[in-house]
C-alpha cells in the first residue's frame, strides 16, 4: 500500500480532542469521529507551500482552482453537474446547518430529525425557533431504514427535513431507490432537504454506491442544500471548510446572506487543503476504504461472539452502532470506560441501549479494543 496506517501516532500531547478526554486514564478513546491515521502527506504538502508562498495569512476567499476541482470532482464521482454559481463556502458543515435551518421557513415550523443521529443536529432546531419533530429509523435484518409512512406524514408540516448520508451513527448508505423516495415525499410536502454528506468518501461496501440526493433530478435539487466537506475522507478536520451546494436561486440568496452575518471568511491553509482534497487523484480513498473494511469485518466478528452485542453492517463511515440492550448493566458507557474503552453513549444521539465505536485506528490498536470489548462481556455470555 503507498499509505500507512498501520503506524500508531502519539497524540497525547498535540492537544488532541479526542485523547485529552482520557488523558489520566488507561481508556483508548473510540468516541469522536476522528482518525487516527495520519493526514495524507500530498495534504500537508499543500499547506506547507500555502505557507511558504504567501508570508500573510489574512481573511481569503476560494481560489478558483478549489471551485474548479470540486465541479470536476462532483462530475468524475457522481456523475453530478454542478455550476459555480451554486457554490457557498462555509468554515463546517454543522456550520452550514445552522445556517440552513435559520434560512428556511420561519419560527415555530416544524424540522423533521431523523433518529438516531449525530447529538448536535438535536440541538439546531430549537436553537433557531423551530419545532423538532424526530422520525425514528427502523432497525430490520440487513440494517436501519427510513420510516416513509412516518416521513410523509410528519414532513406535511415541516418546513425542513435533516437528512445524513452516509448515516451517522447506523453507517447506512442509502440505495438510490430510498433517495428517490424520500424526495417523492418532500416534493410533495414541499419540504426542503439539508442534507449532510460528509461522510461521502467512507464507503466500505464494493457493491454500494453513495449518490447525492440533489443528483437525482433538477426538481429534488431545488428543494435541497447539499453540504459537504473533505475533512472526514481525508482525516484533517482541524483545518475545517465546507460547501453548501444551493441550485435554487432564492434558497442561496438567504443562505449567503445568513452567512454573511456568521463569519466574516475561510482560513487560507483550510483552502488550499480542500483544493489538494478535491483534485486528488492517488490512491489515497481506495486504500483507506480498503483498510476500514477489514477493521470493521475483525470488529464485527468480535461483536458477534460476544453473544450479548449485536450490529448491523457499516456500510459507510467509519463508526460503528453497537446495541448492547443485551447486556444488562446500568448504564453501558460507564461500564465499557471502566474496562479501558471509551465510546459515544447512545443517548446523546437518541438511541438508548447502544454505543458509536469509531474503528478507524491502527490494527494494533483495533485489538486492543476487541481484548477490551471480550473483558467487558465474558461474564455475561
Amino acid at each position: 500500500m503507498t499509505f500507512d496506517f498501520d503506524t500508531v501516532i502519539d497524540r497525547r500531547e498535540w492537544n488532541s480532542i479526542k485523547w485529552e478526554k482520557y488523558r489520566t486514564r488507561d481508556v483508548l478513546p473510540l468516541w469522536v469521529a476522528d482518525m487516527d491515521f495520519s493526514t495524507p502527506q500530498f495534504l500537508l504538502d499543500a499547506i506547507q507551500c500555502q505557507l511558504q508562498n504567501h508570508r500573510i495569512l489574512g481573511y481569503s476567499s476560494p481560489p478558483n482552482e478549489l471551485i474548479e476541482n470540486f465541479i470536476d470532482w462532483a462530475e468524475r464521482k457522481f456523475q453530478w453537474q454542478v455550476k459555480a454559481e451554486w457554490l457557498v463556502w462555509i468554515p463546517s458543515v454543522m456550520t452550514g446547518i445552522n445556517i440552513a435551518i435559520g434560512t428556511v421557513g420561519k419560527r415555530g415550523d416544524h424540522c423533521v430529525v431523523p433518529t438516531p443521529i449525530y447529538p448536535p443536529f438535536l440541538q439546531v432546531p430549537e436553537q433557531h425557533d423551530r419545532v423538532p419533530i424526530y422520525a425514528p429509523l427502523v432497525r430490520n435484518w440487513d440494517g436501519w431504514k427510513m420510516d416513509f409512512e412516518n416521513l410523509r406524514h410528519t414532513t406535511k408540516q415541516a418546513s425542513t427535513v435533516l437528512f445524513c448520508n452516509p448515516q451517522n451513527p447506523t453507517g447506512r448508505v442509502y440505495s438510490r431507490k430510498e433517495l428517490i423516495e424520500l424526495a417523492s415525499v418532500c416534493l410533495q410536502n414541499r419540504t426542503i432537504v439539508i442534507s449532510d454528506d460528509i461522510h461521502w468518501g467512507v464507503v466500505l461496501e464494493q457493491d454500494i454506491t453513495y449518490q447525492p440526493i440533489a443528483s437525482l433530478d433538477t426538481e429534488i435539487a431545488a428543494q435541497t442544500i447539499s453540504l459537504y466537506s473533505h475533512t472526514k475522507t481525508y482525516n484533517i478536520a482541524g483545518e475545517s471548510v465546507a460547501v453548501a451546494v444551493i441550485p435554487n436561486p432564492e434558497i442561496r440568496r438567504d443562505f449567503k446572506t445568513y452567512a454573511a452575518r456568521v463569519h466574516p471568511s475561510l482560513s487560507p491553509l483550510s483552502l488550499a487543503g480542500a483544493t489538494a482534497a478535491y483534485g486528488d487523484r492517488t490512491t489515497w480513498l481506495n486504500e483507506l476504504n480498503t483498510y476500514l473494511r477489514e477493521n470493521r469485518n475483525v470488529l464485527q466478528r468480535a461483536i458477534h461472539e460476544s453473544q450479548v452485542l449485536s450490529t448491523t453492517l457499516v456500510e459507510g463511515t467509519h463508526l460503528m452502532w453497537i446495541d448492547t440492550t443485551g447486556l444488562p448493566v446500568p448504564n453501558p458507557q460507564e461500564h465499557f470506560e471502566a474496562f479501558g474503552l471509551g465510546l459515544s453513549d447512545g443517548r446523546e444521539f437518541r438511541g438508548p441501549g447502544y454505543l458509536r465505536l469509531n474503528f478507524a485506528v491502527p490494527r494494533t490498536q483495533l485489538n486492543q479494543c476487541i481484548e477490551r470489548i471480550q473483558d467487558a462481556t465474558v461474564r455475561y455470555r
